[in-house]
């Protein structure tokens, strides 16, 4: 049967999709340790989102969420350089908490974050351990997002059961599920249905078959949010899943762009 998508047909006449601009909720920036990128600076960034329509990026640079030293300074000189295109997290180690802490207020502060990142599973240290306690405090205080990776099959330190008790807990915080844990899919889908403050993620589970139907049909579109992990992949591959997936094209928009164009203008 021919798709009867307007979107899709769009897409492959001009290559791009030309309606709506894209916003990518779940990218990166720089180099990684032993791996090529082909496009590593907000400089080389911003010239493949021109050249694909997309008009912003939620970030969190490699160095923000490996080295400690660094902390999150690449991520805010992008922000400055590029205030209409990046949007940031502030990537926070719990192993070096009270350092991370000290500059906590620049959430606040600095134009362009919108919330937190947090890598449990690389970190080492478990969601609901003490080191998160402040940091989730304080964004529930002042209404900010969370992204945190999940992954599933049980992960002792982050996984959609964690994610469930910490949205009952702060429920002011808009909570994103990165990658929405595809080792528990069907329990990460019953944990963003029965909380209006989690978001799902398309972040690397967008190739898998029938995803994007699956997620609208059980949570609904207003809560699942484009995701490709610029540099990993190219917005163009992971945009397939959802033009030709079989949901109306008015939800393919807010995927697409209208749910992060919205928590976007919050801050």
């Amino acid at each position: 049967m021919k798709n009867p998508s307007k979107l899709a047909k769009e897409f492959m006449e001009n290559g791009k999709i030309t309606s709506f601009p894209i916003i990518d909720a779940h990218a990166h920036m720089g180099a990684n340790y032993g791996t090529y990128m082909s496009m590593a600076t907000a400089d080389e960034m911003v010239e493949m989102m021109d050249r694909e329509n997309v008009e912003m990026v939620f970030c969190s640079p490699h160095s923000a969420l490996f080295d400690p030293g660094m902390k999150n300074k690449e991520l805010e000189d992008a922000m400055a350089k590029y205030p209409d295109r990046f949007r940031g997290y502030y990537s926070f180690n719990p192993n070096y908490c009270n350092d991370y802490l000290k500059n906590i207020e620049d959430v606040l502060n600095i134009k362009g974050y919108i919330g937190f990142k947090f890598l449990p599973t690389y970190h080492r240290y478990p969601l609901d351990g003490e080191n998160y306690r402040d940091v989730l405090e304080f964004a529930n205080r002042n209404s900010l997002v969370v992204l945190i990776h999940t992954w599933g099959n049980n992960d002792p330190h982050n996984a959609p059961r964690h994610i469930e008790k910490a949205a009952e807990k702060y429920q002011n915080i808009r909570f994103i599920m990165g990658h929405s844990s595809p080792g528990e899919l069907d329990f990460a889908i019953k944990v963003a249905k029965e909380h209006e403050n989690v978001y799902l993620d398309l972040c690397d589970i967008h190739r898998h078959s029938g995803i994007i139907d699956k997620m609208v049909e059980n949570v609904g579109a207003d809560r699942v949010l484009f995701g490709t992990d610029i540099p990993w992949y190219d917005p163009n591959y992971c945009l397939g899943s959802i033009l030709f997936s079989h949901i109306s094209d008015e939800d393919k928009y807010k995927i697409i762009y209208g749910n992060a164009k919205e928590i976007a203008d919050r801050y």
